[in-house]
């Protein structure tokens, strides 16, 4: 958290992306709070329709959202004055689920930030594109296996649950380092639900064994041919075979990039 808030002090753009469950709403609100009691000018916000976020904007500016005539402004003489306003005024932005919010407001978003405005996003698997290609990022990696444990047992006593210790550790498995997830199982274990195979989508990567594998056979297979023995080169073609069967159904596998890890 403190990168987070360095980066906002000195009026740098922040992304915070994972997948769901891995807590990035509760970051960059513990951000929020914080700048907030260090007197800085901030504001959070969940995603909604450019008008309302807009008029929320110029709320916290202090910007009036009606001209002269009494009338509302329209939203693109908002995002001007909002601009003007920004240039002369120091704030921070934050803005969680960020991956919702639409394009154009996106686009607007960068003019802030080009005018200097520090902004806080947060993302589940953001496009690389528009603002998100601009902002430095960083990821949220999956919780290690003894903060998980650490988790589910504080959720568990908080439930007034009487979970034994390994009925916690067989729970684990469906967390996949995901605290959201973590808690979920516990409820579930709770509750006596049963769901064995989690919903993390966190798998091994088995390419560099089955390349290893591969290796192996063409070996074996052109020992099999220099030696002049046919026996060994009809197995190692078939075990060969068999690897590349393998090996393609190695594709339809879920990959890690895939994982649920906010």
């Amino acid at each position: 958290m403190e990168g987070l808030l360095h980066s906002l002090y000195s009026a740098r753009s922040v992304l915070v992306t994972s997948g769901e469950g891995m807590g990035k709403t509760y970051l960059v609100r513990r951000v929020w709070e914080r700048l907030l009691a260090d007197g800085v000018t901030c504001a959070y916000f969940e995603p909604a329709t450019p008008k309302t976020l807009l008029t929320e904007i110029a709320d916290m500016a202090g910007v009036d959202i009606k001209n002269l005539e009494g009338r509302s402004k329209t939203v693109e003489v908002l995002k001007q004055e909002l601009i003007q306003w920004f240039s002369v005024n120091r704030a921070v932005l934050i803005f969680d689920d960020a991956h919702y919010l639409e394009v154009k407001f996106r686009l607007w978003l960068k003019k802030l930030k080009d005018v200097g405005v520090p902004i806080l996003l947060a993302a589940t698997n953001p496009p690389r594109t528009d603002l998100f290609i601009y902002v430095p990022r960083i990821e949220l990696k999956p919780l290690a296996e003894y903060q998980i444990r650490d988790l589910m047992e504080k959720e568990a006593i908080a439930l007034g649950s009487d979970l034994k210790p390994h009925q916690i550790a067989k729970l684990q498995s469906r967390a996949g380092g995901n605290p959201m997830l973590a808690k979920r199982a516990i409820e579930e274990g709770f509750l006596g639900i049963q769901n064995e195979a989690g919903d993390h989508g966190r798998y091994f990567d088995i390419t560099p064994l089955l390349l290893l594998v591969g290796i192996v056979f063409i070996c074996y297979r052109f020992i099999g041919l220099g030696t002049g023995n046919q026996s060994l080169y009809i197995l190692a073609g078939i075990g060969g075979a068999i690897f590349l069967g393998v090996a393609r159904l190695s594709y339809y596998l879920p990959k890690e990039s895939r994982r649920i890890s906010n």
